[in-house]
């Protein structure tokens, strides 16, 4: 901001205020009629006039630096509030997404097979086509063993499934998540020799 203009009151002239410091006391020469002026606000017209100039500039800086600080501090709250937004917005595909991973990892488990049917669902039915079945399913160890128990094959017939273990267990059921490496052992009915 400048200074407004100042006339000498001897001649009207410009006086030249760019060498006038904030120094109390400082002579000002009217470069026209060389009349000199004390720059003294208590005691000359003209002190009182550059100090009433420079309290105005100042005031003026003030509120400028005022509006600044504000605009700032409002323009940094935005960016916070702007960050914030993004990172809702970001975060909320990204907890879905982790969500459904998660819940398809508990339920799908890599490298687990899911049974569709239990144990005791494949009783009676013939070893070859239960074999098949564990076959489908992905499983790669499966073995089947003979129980010579049949006496006259009105129950039970040659080759219908007595009891099916996966690891052992023969308590399995529909639901159950087993590794495709499990050994799986099918036991049937045979007629003794």
């Amino acid at each position: 901001m400048k200074l407004s203009k100042i006339h000498c009151k001897e001649c009207g002239g410009i006086l030249n205020l760019d060498i006038v410091s904030h120094i109390k006391n400082q002579k000002l020469v009217c470069p026209y009629c060389q009349s000199i002026y004390i720059y003294e606000a208590n005691y000359s017209d003209i002190g009182a006039e550059l100090e009433a100039d420079i309290e105005r500039i100042r005031l003026e800086e003030e509120k400028e630096n005022f509006k600044e600080f504000w605009k700032l501090k409002k323009l940094k709250e935005d960016k916070k509030v702007g960050f914030i937004s993004l990172l809702i917005l970001f975060s909320i595909p990204l907890i879905g997404f982790l969500v459904m991973t998660t819940n398809y990892l508990i339920v799908h488990r890599p490298g687990q097979i899911e049974l569709p049917i239990s144990e005791k669902k494949l009783h009676g039915e013939n070893y070859k086509n239960v074999e098949l079945k564990f076959e489908d399913m992905g499983f790669e160890n499966i073995k089947y063993e003979k129980v010579r128990d049949l006496k006259l094959g009105l129950f039970a017939h040659s080759g219908d499934v007595s009891e099916v273990t996966i690891n052992g267990d023969n308590d399995f059921k529909k639901g159950d998540n087993y590794n495709k490496k499990s050994k799986i052992k099918i036991y049937y009915h045979v007629f003794p020799k």
